[in-house]
């Protein structure tokens, strides 16, 4: 059965859209009971940022 790679794509696009919005809630939220905020990564990798193996 062949696969469709616009639905692959996609499927990739939102879950990672998905991920991003769970990110800004948690940096949105308000402070933990220890009074301390929520940690915020720098950066984090994308789909895109892994090298190419070759």
């Amino acid at each position: 059965m062949p696969v469709d790679p616009y639905a692959v794509m996609n499927a990739l696009l939102r879950a990672e859209a998905a991920r991003e919005q769970v990110h800004a809630a948690d940096r949105t939220a308000p402070a933990r009971e220890s009074g301390e905020p929520a940690p915020r990564p720098e950066s984090e990798p994308h789909l895109g940022d892994h090298p190419s193996p070759r």
